[in-house]
């Protein structure tokens, strides 16, 4: 009869127990403890690893939604802008405008004019480009409105006006700026209308933020009254976004063009993709690092606790206890280096957005922006990431220190 000198055998004959969670956290806790400054330079290149790739990628997405933000604006994703390719064969007139309108997955649709005009105001004269709008083009445009209100189906000789205007006549504060009367001429000549021009003295009621050119938004009835035949431009807003791409093709099929600002916002994320992965891969360099260093610390504790290993194991501890014990203490590295390296990396960020801001301030840069985002997401995959980098670092010094056979190891001086 042999004796099976294998305590681990033994044990699962026996019905011997698997050591408590909670033991072995407690052994992996101190056996680190032990070695501080080990355990400390390991922590502190996983710290570098994760602060590198956390910050350069928030900064990669912060870009991405400041970049979004300028070109999109407030525009909504569900709205779909129609133009004629040429005005002379297919036109935006009320008819076509009706059919848009009937059409299932519609929910609203706004008209503009746009024509260029010149504005007088105290002896100065600033050429820009008018807008026609009624209340629905609004909405669907979403302007940034800073002082005063936006136009009403009902208004007359009401005008609205952007800051690029206001500065452009002289007008330094957007509150300064209502209640003054201003002189708009339009010219319409070229076109089958009762009027050469449109000329009038208007109000101003509002001010908007919309971009670095002059541009002033009046009542469309104004046009109306004009005769102008047909519209420049339509704005459709949609039901559901999913229904915008069929609704441009039956749009499109009707002769005219459609825009919408899915186009930029797939084209802007395309970009941001490549240019995040590659500031992630920058990044990942001090990563490299500090898993070497990791994978050096693991193993540098198991040759050192040979001899603790086989005492565990003859007093009945299983290979997996001696597995998990390994897997905890990478655990422990990984997750406080993680933890600690994605706040340093967000306290890091927050103080180079608040310089930058700063610095945009003084030389006129109005408003604040933000360079980094720092989505819930992006710290969950962070701290997943380096579990799982943990666990893939200790497979070997744990296997190993699995195998290891107590007789031997205790034999050792």
């Amino acid at each position: 009869m042999r004796l099976s000198l294998n305590p681990f055998k033994r044990g699962l004959k026996n019905g011997i127990k698997p050591v408590s969670l909670n033991i072995l956290f407690f052994v992996a806790y101190n056996n680190l403890y032990r070695n501080k400054l080990r355990t400390g330079l390991t922590i502190f290149g996983i710290t570098i690893g994760i602060s590198a790739i956390f910050f350069l990628t928030s900064f990669g997405l912060g870009l991405q939604d400041l970049v979004t933000e300028q070109v999109i604006g407030d525009k909504s994703i569900k709205a779909v802008d129609i133009t004629s390719p040429n005005s002379k064969i297919i036109k935006l007139d009320d008819k076509t405008t009706n059919k848009l309108s009937n059409l299932g997955s519609v929910k609203k649709v706004g008209r503009s004019y746009s024509f260029p005009g010149s504005l007088t105001y105290k002896g100065a004269e600033l050429d820009m480009v008018t807008y026609g709008v009624d209340e629905n083009y609004q909405g669907l445009s979403s302007l940034n409105l800073v002082a005063g209100r936006l136009l009403k189906n009902t208004d007359n000789n009401q005008i609205i006006m952007n800051r690029a205007a206001l500065t452009a006549l002289g007008i330094k504060e957007d509150k300064d700026a209502i209640d003054r009367a201003v002189k708009l001429t339009i010219p319409l000549t070229g076109l089958k209308t009762d009027q050469k021009e449109i000329e009038d003295t208007f109000t101003i009621i509002g001010v908007v933020n919309s971009g670095a050119g002059g541009e002033v938004f009046i009542p469309r009835g104004k046009f109306d009254s004009a005769g102008i035949p047909y519209y420049s431009q339509v704005k459709v807003v949609v039901d559901d976004t999913k229904n915008v791409p069929a609704l441009r093709k039956q749009i499109e099929s009707m002769g005219f063009e459609t825009t919408s600002p899915i186009d930029t916002l797939g084209q802007i994320n395309e970009i941001f993709k490549f240019f995040t992965i590659i500031l992630a891969s920058f990044g990942a360099i001090g990563m490299v690092v500090s898993v070497l260093g990791m994978f050096n610390t693991l193993t540098i504790s198991l040759l050192e606790r040979t001899q603790e290993i086989g005492l565990m194991m003859s007093m009945g501890a299983r290979n997996r206890d001696i597995r998990t014990l390994f897997v905890l203490e990478a655990l422990i590295l990984s997750v406080t280096g993680a933890v600690v390296g994605i706040l340093i990396a967000v306290v890091t960020g927050k103080f180079v957005n608040l310089v930058m801001n700063i610095f945009a301030h003084q030389r006129g840069v109005p408003g604040s922006f933000e360079l980094f985002s720092t989505p819930l997401w992006l710290m969950g995959v962070m701290v997943i990431f380096m579990v799982i980098v943990g666990n893939l670092v200790v497979h070997f010094p744990a296997k190993r220190a699995a195998k290891i056979n107590p007789i031997d190891a205790l034999r050792r001086e």
